[in-house]
């Protein structure tokens, strides 16, 4: 299980960061400025032929709103970029930061971060590759955006386009470079931090990250995160988007053993957020010895964040806990995540947890329309779900037309955990052939509710509850489950889903409408017999997994029938 409290990590270019603020004001469009290998410090920089030659000597130039930092494309460059206060943009005029000419230009970033936006907003970094010496000497990030100022400031407008960063991470810690107590964030690919002097709720809003790759970096390929309070009133970042992107093979820090390391995406301390087409996998193998493990994509102490139509795969964790595929952990509110695929995870493909003292309550978050295939690798007590309380309890959950399939020898194929689990499962398709349970259920004080959910399974136990063996589906029924309105619902029944046809998406996502593995054929049972969610007063929304319009009778599983 993941506790989500970061210890922030130490900013290494004291150097730059002892740089005053530089407060402009800006008029007209603004003025592009070039740096390449064949240029000269000494040169104006405003003009190909007059290029600067080094970042040292971008470093001194103060930005005003609409100016451009352009690097030569297909070359190489040594140093950390810094950006501070006063080289923010204004709305419609941002500075931005990247490349001209062929190709991206490369930032050598040695030991340090390749890019730092510190306490400015209106900015917008891309088409860069950016390069830590290696991920366990490196002590920086790739392109990070800090905000230290006081006051719940959240500064707006970052945008981060088409980058490419690897090698980040190792902590270190310098003593010095700010106040007792402040160490910031490092090991990411992309990182996006509020981090208050006042430890205050600052951060960003409107954050967009598309298009990029972050991998081999320990800790994170790309977070999203704040100062962390135990009981905040309001959350660092509002409004981030992350699209198109990939992360892998960010494997943690076997030395690090106060949290977990080696996640993909991790989005926490946000107000509104999405997740969308993005794809992890390969990561967290070296997380160790810690009391929190990593997953592909997550969102924790969130509201309203959802992670939609993406691929999370293969990914792993060391002797610590999860590897999960996806989760909504703790803190979040009405969070979705709706329409992804998680398969050969070590751990759950799908995780709703909540922890001791997490900062919100876990309530009315909502998790339709995926897949798990394969997942519980290694981390048997997972399953392909495991929806789990260690905290204050969790409410609302609402887990519908999913499919939960594992061959793995896992405790369960979908697994509840702790006392008052406030989770309904409805219209889900549940399925082995490992004989291992179906549904276990640690306590008999959790109480989820299970209606119109197809379960299937070639040896017995059914399910597993605080201990007992429930034999049968009859047993399960027994025992208060799989009723509505005084009838029983849901099916003891072969979904015959054609499991040996074709399947995985191998990170091309638009290969997701073409899975047919998991749609129910004519004539399966899971065509029948699932209950209307909209007598429950849920939107089961208009579409399926595989972007296919919904029947109009109630099904199970998460993909219409076959044509």
């Amino acid at each position: 299980m993941k506790r989500t409290r970061l210890r922030f990590l130490a900013l290494v270019v004291p150097a730059l960061l002892a740089q005053a603020c530089r407060l402009t004001v800006g008029t007209g469009t603004g003025t592009t400025y070039y740096v390449s290998p064949a240029g000269g410090d000494t040169n104006s920089g405003v003009a190909i032929d007059r290029a600067w030659k080094t970042i040292d000597r971008a470093n001194r130039q103060s930005f005003k709103p609409g100016d451009r930092l352009l690097l030569e494309g297909g070359r190489a460059f040594d140093g950390n970029l810094l950006l501070d206060a006063g080289d923010a943009g204004v709305p419609d005029l941002p500075v931005i930061v990247g490349s001209y000419g062929s190709g991206r230009a490369t930032i050598q970033a040695g030991m340090g971060y390749a890019v730092l936006v510190r306490n400015a907003g209106n900015v917008e970094v891309r088409d860069l590759i950016c390069i830590g010496e290696d991920r366990t000497r490196n002590h920086g990030a790739g392109v990070a955006f800090i905000n230290t100022l006081p006051g719940d400031t959240r500064l707006k407008k970052v945008r981060i386009h088409n980058i490419e960063a690897k090698g980040f991470g190792r902590e270190l810690t310098v003593k010095g470079a700010y106040p007792e107590g402040h160490q910031l964030p490092q090991g990411a690919g992309i990182l996006v931090a509020g981090y208050a002097s006042d430890r205050s709720k600052s951060g960003f809003e409107d954050v967009e990250i598309t298009g990029c790759s972050a991998h081999d970096n320990a800790y994170y390929g790309i977070l999203i995160t704040g100062y962390w309070a135990d009981r905040p009133t309001r959350y660092a970042n509002a409004k981030v988007r992350i699209a198109d992107c990939r992360v892998y093979d960010n494997p943690g820090d076997p030395l690090y053993h106060e949290n977990h390391s080696g996640s993909g995406i991790l989005v926490e301390d946000c107000d509104g957020g999405l997740v969308e087409r993005c794809v992890a996998y390969g990561n967290g193998a070296l997380c160790d010895d810690a009391p929190g493990g990593p997953c592909g994509i997550w969102t924790a102490v969130a509201h309203r964040v959802t992670i939609q139509f993406c691929e999370s795969h293969s990914n792993r964790t060391g002797t610590a806990a999860d590897g999960d595929g996806f989760d909504l952990d703790g803190g979040c509110t009405e969070c979705v995540l709706q329409y992804n695929y998680s398969h050969d995870n070590d751990g759950a493909g799908i995780l709703v947890y909540t922890y001791a003292n997490a900062p919100h309550t876990d309530r009315g978050n909502i998790v339709r329309w995926n897949i798990s295939e394969n997942d519980a690798v290694k981390r048997r007590a997972y399953g392909a779900i495991l929806v789990g309380n260690d905290g204050d309890g969790m409410s609302g959950v609402e887990i519908y037309q999913n499919s939960f399939i594992t061959n793995q020898p896992a405790e369960g194929v979908v697994n509840i955990r702790g006392r008052d689990v406030g989770v309904a499962f409805r219209n889900n398709i549940i399925l082995t052939s490992s004989g291992i349970p179906l549904v276990r259920i640690d306590s008999a004080d959790a109480a989820p509710i299970f209606q119109g959910n197809l379960y299937w399974s070639t040896r017995s136990p059914f399910a597993r509850v605080a201990g007992r063996d429930l034999r049968t589906f009859e047993d399960w029924h027994k025992a208060g489950m799989e009723t509505h309105e005084g009838r029983l619902v849901g099916q003891f029944a072969d979904p015959r889903l054609d499991l040996a046809a074709p399947r995985g998406a191998a990170g091309d996502l638009s290969r997701f409408a073409a899975l047919t593995t998991f749609r129910p054929p004519p004539g399966s049972p899971a065509l029948h017999g699932a209950v209307d969610l909209q007598s429950f007063r849920i939107d089961p929304g208009s579409r399926d997994f595989s972007g296919r319009p919904l029947p109009r009778i109630p099904q199970a599983g998460a993909c219409a029938p076959r044509e």
